[in-house]
């Protein structure tokens, strides 16, 4: 589509070389061409020699769009014109750089009035003398039409975003639409499945006006449905009316239902009478009812018998109150067959016990048992947890005393008459399976001697910084090990002692007890619990593995019973 109108083209044809005069002394161009340009275009427009890269024409419109005189404007070149007026300048001297004889660009123009918005028009003009090439280049100032269509076009967008909008809450009034619709469906259902089901039913109004209840409610409550309909909750004394938090509790107006219909839905517990006065426990649900605009114009409730399963708890409670009695009393039995510690500061400079059974009860015991020249330490700890094993420990216990009654500070005879005993008592019983671990120490006060054997159980010396195990045998003394041949004794350690050594013996509950993440405490993070702590008085260095361990434990139950014998010489 041509760029310029016909008639324009037919003069410019007209125009030949032999036309041509000497040119005005502004401008470059013959003078029929340069009239006819004055003619054509009064508006801005230039006229560019591409051949010799220079402004040959400008016109009075140009002057005044530039503010320049047109003598400043032909000592421009044309590229220097574009770029400093033309933000766009790279798009609009293509046409020209490329020849292309019809073209048009947009582009922002800074004038000396300001940004304008120009339409730049390019066109090839015929060959007038030889050695030019002539390109005219026509503006045409739409800044008022460019706005015009960028406010347009804001509008435009501001249009669609509203018809958007428009169209989204629709779609979501639509939805909600639907939903109530399904939801108002689901209790016409429920209302209709719900009359005759075996659970009470009732809806109430806000204020508390009875509209409706189902046949078990009449039968559970004793008033008949002509007798509650359109009638207030208050109106029917201790029913369902009042939430009593107990048998004890009285109607009030804190009590009233229709008190707690705001927060609905709940449900919860209450005491509640019949019409005979007779009262039960009973499970109590209240929901709100919307209508389709979402606003709640009922409550439903439903009301479960749970007399019977109230009974139970407390019958439960009771049985659970009756075991922890009998539990703390068998712990103080228990404990009447553990050594008094006291007995330990005639031998040692320092001493500590941290005993924890796991459920106030247990397996671990110990025993000190003075003999001439010294003392006999046991810490011992049987199979199982709680009173089975609380049991097997008063046994152990008990034969341990008799066996250091007949073998004193003879270990391997204390060993062996409580092995023998274990099996005399426990053994040849099917699925037997009772036993205990057991160290034993033999402390020669006057030669700061030790003799030690220990079954399953070790003992730890701590001296200056470091900590020297002992363990003499494996296994332990059990009913089930009922080949002789196949066990083997313990041997007797002895050892002698240092003053400020510091003697260890524990349960396998203390390394063994785990943390939320089922990782043992283990031996040797109890080992470097011990050696960093040596330096401390012994109490508080006890007090420091309870600590640690107590914070290990943290957020699990204790899994096993927990002691730990500390001596210092």
């Amino acid at each position: 589509m041509a760029l310029f109108p016909e008639w324009v083209r037919k003069k410019m044809e007209g125009i030949s070389d032999s036309s041509s005069v000497p040119a005005n002394r502004q401008s470059n161009l013959p003078l029929p061409l340069m009239n006819l340009m004055t003619e054509i275009y009064p508006e801005p427009v230039a006229v560019f020699d591409r051949a010799k890269d220079r402004i040959v024409w400008v016109s009075a419109g140009l002057m005044v769009l530039s503010g320049r005189g047109s003598e400043e404007l032909l000592k421009m070149k044309p590229a220097d014109f574009i770029q400093e007026y033309f933000k766009l300048s790279e798009a609009v001297l293509q046409p020209y750089n490329q020849g292309i004889p019809d073209a048009q660009v947009f582009s922002p123009y800074k004038s000396p009035e300001g940004e304008k918005y120009v339409q730049a028009l390019w066109m090839r003009l015929p060959k007038v003398e030889e050695g030019s090439d002539y390109f005219l280049f026509v503006l045409r100032d739409v800044t008022e039409v460019e706005l015009l269509r960028q406010e347009l076009l804001q509008y435009s967008e501001e249009l669609q975003q509203q018809v958007a909008m428009a169209d989204q809450l629709l779609a979501e009034r639509e939805k909600a639409y639907l939903e109530l619709r399904e939801k108002s469906e689901q209790l016409r259902l429920i209302s209709a499945a719900t009359a005759y089901s075996n659970t009470m039913k009732f809806i109430l109004t806000p204020d508390g006006t009875i509209v409706w209840v189902n046949k078990l409610f009449e039968k559970a409550s004793g008033w008949s449905a002509e007798e509650l309909i359109g009638k207030n909750v208050r109106d029917f004394g201790s029913t369902f009316a009042h939430l009593l938090p107990s048998p004890d509790a009285q109607p009030s107006e804190s009590t009233l239902i229709t008190n707690h219909l705001h927060r609905a839905p709940f449900t919860q517990e209450i005491f509640a009478y019949d019409r005979s006065g007779k009262g039960y426990w009973v499970l109590i649900t209240v929901a709100p009812i919307p209508d389709e605009a979402g606003n709640i114009t009922h409550y439903i409730g439903a009301l479960i018998n749970i007399h019977r399963k109230k009974q139970r708890e407390e019958q439960l409670r009771l049985f659970q109150r009756e075991i922890q009695e009998s539990l703390a009393y068998a712990a103080r039995i228990q404990k009447r067959f553990l050594s008094s510690p006291d007995v330990l500061k005639d031998y040692f400079s320092a001493y500590g016990i941290w005993h924890k059974p796991m459920l106030g009860i247990g397996g671990d015991f110990y025993h000190f048992e003075p003999m001439e020249g010294g003392i006999i330490i046991a810490l011992g700890d049987c199979t199982g947890h709680g009173i089975p094993a609380a049991l097997l420990s008063i046994y152990a216990a008990t034969s341990l005393r008799f066996a250091l009654l007949s073998h004193k500070q003879r270990l391997e005879l204390v060993y062996q008459y409580l092995q023998d005993d274990i099996q005399n008592i426990f053994g040849g019983a099917e699925g037997s399976y009772e036993g205990f671990e057991v160290a034993l120490l033999w402390y020669e006060s006057a030669h700061n001697r030790a003799t030690f054997i220990g079954m399953g159980r070790p003992l730890w010396i701590l001296r200056g910084n470091t900590i020297m195990p002992l363990l003499s045998g494996r296994g332990d003394i059990s009913a089930y090990s009922t080949n002789p041949a196949t066990r083997t004794p313990p041997i007797p350690m002895s050892f002698s002692l240092q003053k400020g050594d510091r003697l260890y013996l524990f349960s396998d509950g203390i390394t063994d007890q785990q943390n939320s993440q089922r990782k043992r405490f283990s031996t040797s993070r109890l080992q470097s619990l011990i050696q960093s702590t040596g330096h401390m008085p012994l109490s508080e260095q006890i007090a420091v593995i309870e600590h640690a361990i107590t914070e290990w434990s943290t957020g699990v139950e204790q899994t096993d019973d927990l002691s730990l014998l500390a001596l210092e010489i």
